[in-house]
């Protein structure tokens, strides 16, 4: 592709508003032909300044996962506090990326199917002009906090365990999504360009199949002032256009939609002005919950007692028995409650199904039995259950309004301990 060619797609008005559109209190970065980068910092705040640099031969342009208060304040030596200071939040970009790009399709819609079942409305897809897609969740629809911390100073933290949870949260079907499209490991081998025995992990079990021998998404390289290709930006090495895709078009992709003749401006990736609430703060939990257990599981065990048979519905905190009598709002925030704290409190799956399908029933607006199913089914696939959330943290008991302590509330941290004392238990595990 000549420059000259460059320079025309990047002259077209629509391309040209639409790089504008996404640089928005971003730094971004120009990249040469030769693959080297322009100055960083740097900004887009005009068509014109597109075409300019097309002219001085750049060919793709990248920009911050990060939004900044003033992006050109930034500097290479500035420490964390200071970047923290500057940073106003950050968008969640999962990056996907395989040589068979078939493989890197199916790992993306069971990505998008999975923030769907955590309830995340607010996705878009965009392929990366290479062999790979990228998925994105607007900052606007995080929550202010997670577990106490402040959202838009969990850069890159928060992203890496995101990525790491869903990586594990799809893992299963990843692998037999692959190995009903193409049975024989060899064949994959020959795909991706490993052989048969490289595809396979040693595990508890044996040696399994694992598509991570292959394909990735992207954890480690998620860090301070990390940068993705820019939407309807070429891609320097194949010529293709980083095309937004509508995700009821994603299964019916081909290449050709992202030649550059035939790439118009129809979706947005990252469009915070669809965000309608923070819909993604049951994915953050679960994910910061998810790695909490995951470490700790590391560590060296501790002692503790265990509850011992199953503890009635008498023992519960005040706050269990006003998610009981139905709500109005937070349905969704006290399942998880729920299932968590019953599960842990020793009630069988069949006891806890029933209950809260009950309970269901008294809500002013019941929630959908599918989407209940999936979540129990989701604990009985892992084999254990999390502490349900301390009564302090945000987003939860209080933001509810199902909070109305007792005299007892107030020497306990954790719904589980006001019912391990009431039943004259010593602890829970």
């Amino acid at each position: 592709m000549r420059q000259s060619e460059v320079i025309k797609y990047y002259s077209r008005k629509e391309i040209g508003n639409e790089l504008v559109r996404f640089a928005k209190n971003r730094e971004v970065a120009a990249k040469f032909r030769e693959g080297s980068f322009g100055k960083r910092p740097d900004t887009i705040q005009f068509p014109r300044d597109v075409i300019s640099l097309a002219k001085d031969g750049a060919f793709s342009f990248h920009a911050s996962e990060e939004h900044w208060s003033n992006p050109m304040q930034i500097k290479t030596d500035m420490r964390r506090v200071e970047l923290d200071k500057l940073r106003e939040g950050w968008d969640l970009v999962l990056d996907v990326d395989c040589k068979e790009l078939e493989y890197s399709r199916i790992c993306a819609q069971l990505l998008l199917d999975a923030l769907e079942y955590h309830d995340v409305k607010s996705t878009s897809i965009k392929f990366s002009g290479g062999t790979g897609f990228h998925i994105g969740v607007p900052f606007e629809a995080l929550p202010k906090q997670v577990r106490g911390n402040n959202t838009k100073d969990m850069f890159p933290e928060m992203p890496r365990i995101v990525a790491e949870y869903l990586k594990e949260f799809i893992s299963t079907n990843l692998a037999q999504q692959i190995l009903e499209k193409d049975e024989d490991l060899k064949k994959i081998g020959e795909k991706v360009g490993k052989t048969a025995k490289e595809l396979l992990i040693k595990t508890n079990k044996g040696e399994e199949f694992s598509p991570y021998t292959f394909l990735e998404i992207d954890t480690l390289l998620i860090s301070q002032r990390h940068l993705i290709r820019m939407p309807y930006s070429l891609h320097e090495k194949t010529g293709l256009v980083s095309l937004t895709i509508n995700k009821k078009d994603f299964q019916n992709f081909k290449l050709d939609w992202a030649k550059p003749e035939n790439a118009p401006v129809r979706d947005y990736f990252l469009n915070s002005e669809k965000v309608e609430s923070e819909d993604a703060t049951q994915l953050l939990v679960q994910a910061w919950d998810w790695k909490e257990k995951e470490t700790k599981a590391e560590e060296k065990p501790k002692v503790i007692i265990p509850l011992e048979g199953k503890i009635s519905e008498d023992k519960f905190p005040p706050c269990l028995k006003n998610i009981l009598k139905g709500l109005e709002d937070g349905r969704k925030r006290s399942l998880f409650i729920l299932i968590n704290f019953l599960k842990r409190l020793n009630w069988s799956w069949e006891e806890i199904e029933k209950r809260v399908k009950e309970w269901n029933k008294k809500n002013a607006e019941p929630l959908k039995e599918g989407y209940i199913r999936s979540q129990i089914n989701w604990y009985k696939k892992q084999g254990s259950t999390i502490p349900p959330p301390n009564c302090n943290v945000p987003n939860y008991y209080l933001d509810i309004g199902i909070c109305k302590p007792d005299n007892l509330c107030k020497k306990i941290k954790n719904p589980l301990t006001y019912a391990a004392i009431r039943s004259k238990r010593k602890t829970y595990k």
